[in-house]
């Protein structure tokens, strides 16, 4: 545990912090801002594919495919999963009864190594790098910065898992984690075993380029590279803390402990099996694309079935949360408002993906007639149901990202008061909730009815009309949305961090571990060493262990 005590200095508590919560807080400030300037560039790229028979606002459409992709990056890699850290570092300590976060110094410091890695990652692109560009060097550095993106944020979860495995208070088994730190823990292991073999696939992308295999003529193909992890159902790795911080929040703001809770831990570590599995399945599968780049095998078995399963634990998940709404006694605010949006764009990701299930499908039963018959037909679908390698994708990625999104406004507004001292700005959280749901389901539209009209993945130079014109203005407008909600929660962070603390009386308390401390807790947490005998301690707790009042006494748990 690190010797910083709560006197020293502002520098010190910032720059050589090793407590989780002023560790937690950089990764939230951070990760909102990074997301920001993503979706500002994206929206360029948004402008640009207005008008897609000529490139205006950018140089070629070798710069137009690098803004694209360092939107993505920065994006998913620089704002979604470190908001998601962010939360992660600061309420799992607090939520198992830890004093702090496993190897404290090393959470630190993985804040810090990604921290100089996003600096590389813009300083590549802004040198003619990544995919598309045309610098050697550049193109190098972008495979070196995003890789230290990925390992930093590997190093942070590491620490995140270890603390929920290791550091729990007595008494405490595993499956009386609370559903945020589980559902945490369940997505560090993933990223652990995972985003390493995205790294591996840039050590290749590096070894092409450095070795000069790749000719800089060809390296928009390094654009999907990324496909492994940003396309469904490898991006449901973002669903799994989605469904944590909502069902929590569910719980808390309706006044009723989850019900089913060993039941829900199952729905939601199942995601698990289908993420991780595309994931493996679909490396360093390609085919030959259009212009000579190359895209994911959507023909992959494997990824058909993950997508076919991956609704069921979701929608299970989500429905084991609507029981304590119906038997709970809902408080409608920010916190609720944005868990249960955050479910339903999730639900929503994962329904309308099975649409890209039809073309691969109807061609293995094709293949299969033929090799009983000896014919040799070929699939017969309307282009509106061949989608897979069109905008169609993107647009159920904007669905997940958007949802986790939100539920980081679920999060920081609902752990508001713990992890600034002060309640966040209701009246300003309305508008970024109705800002951000409402742009991020636009753009996903948008995106689904470029794939309905055919319109490819990358960005091309290329006229458009019918309904692809009209996705791509969909497209803007979803991300202008996105982007203004995405800044209005980061201004409440920001004035939440710097303002004084408000009142000491708690806005909503909850039956778990964090609700037993201050708001902000001190640095070691805990004034003492809590005992755990259930899901909902501060339920079954002896009086004299808090004096917060939680919500009545759960019924009988039923497994699954």
């Amino acid at each position: 545990m690190s010797n910083e005590s709560a006197e020293t200095g502002l520098f010190d508590r910032t720059i050589g912090t090793g407590d989780h919560k002023t560790v937690g807080r950089l990764w939230i400030f951070a990760g909102l801002g990074m997301g920001l300037v993503a979706l500002v560039l994206r929206l360029v790229v948004a402008l640009e594919q207005l008008d897609t028979g000529s490139v205006s606002m950018l140089e070629d459409v070798n710069e137009l495919v690098q803004v694209w992709s360092m939107s993505r990056d920065l994006l998913i890699f620089g704002g979604v999963v470190s908001v998601l850290v962010g939360i992660a570092t600061f309420i799992v300590p607090l939520q198992v009864g830890s004093s702090s976060i496993a190897f404290p110094r090393g959470a630190a410091a993985a804040f810090w190594m990604w921290e100089a890695s996003v600096a590389m990652l813009i300083a590549a692109y802004i040198g003619n790098g990544g995919p598309g560009g045309g610098t050697r060097d550049f193109v190098v550095l972008w495979t070196f910065a995003l890789g230290g993106m990925m390992i930093s944020l590997v190093w942070a979860l590491i620490c995140i898992a270890t603390t929920v495995i290791g550091a729990r208070a007595p008494g405490m088994r595993l499956e009386m984690v609370p559903l945020t730190s589980w559902t945490f823990l369940v997505f560090a292991l993933l990223g652990i075993l995972t985003v390493p073999i995205q790294v591996g696939q840039l050590i290749i992308s590096f070894l092409d380029v450095r070795g000069d295999y790749l000719s800089l003529v060809d390296t928009t193909s390094l654009a999907s590279v990324m496909d492994t992890i940003t396309l469904a159902p490898s991006i449901y790795w973002l669903a799994i803390p989605v469904l944590g911080i909502a069902l929590d929040t569910i719980s808390v703001h309706s006044g009723r402990p989850l019900r089913f809770h060993r039941s829900t831990m199952v729905a939601t570590g199942l995601l698990t099996l289908t993420a991780f599995g595309a994931d493996v399945t679909s490396f360093g599968r390609r085919i030959a694309g259009t212009d000579g780049v190359n895209a994911t095998d959507f023909n992959n078995g494997l990824m058909v079935i993950a997508l076919l399963l991956s609704v069921l634990p979701i929608l299970g998940a989500l429905a084991l949360g609507g029981e304590s709404l119906k038997s709970g006694r809902p408080a409608m605010g920010i916190p609720l408002g944005s868990a249960l949006v955050s479910g339903l764009l999730l639900l929503a990701g994962s329904v309308v993906a099975l649409l890209g299930t039809i073309e691969p499908i109807v061609g293995f039963i094709v293949n299969v007639n033929n090799s009983a018959t000896g014919a040799n037909d070929v699939p017969d679908l309307p282009d509106a149901l061949t989608l897979n390698g069109t905008t169609f994708n993107a647009g159920i990625t904007a669905l997940i990202v958007t949802a986790a999104l939100v539920a980081g406004l679920a999060g920081i507004s609902h752990w508001g008061h713990k992890i600034w001292g002060r309640q966040m700005n209701q009246g300003l959280g309305s508008l970024a909730l109705l800002s951000m749901a409402g742009g991020g389901a636009l753009w996903a539209v948008g995106e689904i009815l470029g794939g309905l009209g055919d319109q490819p993945a990358l960005p091309v130079v290329a006229d458009t009309d019918g309904i692809a014109s009209v996705g791509n203005l969909l497209v803007l407008v979803g991300v202008a949305g996105l982007a203004a909600g995405v800044a209005m929660t980061l201004l409440m962070a920001v004035g939440a961090g710097l303002l004084k603390s408000g009142s000491e009386t708690e806005p909503w308390t909850g039956s778990t571990l964090e609700w037993m401390t201050q708001s902000p807790p001190s640095y070691a947490n805990f004034d003492r060493q809590p005992t755990v005998n259930s899901a909902y301690p501060l339920i079954t707790m002896d009086d004299s262990a808090s004096d917060i009042e939680v919500a009545a006494p759960v019924t009988e748990e039923v497994s699954v």
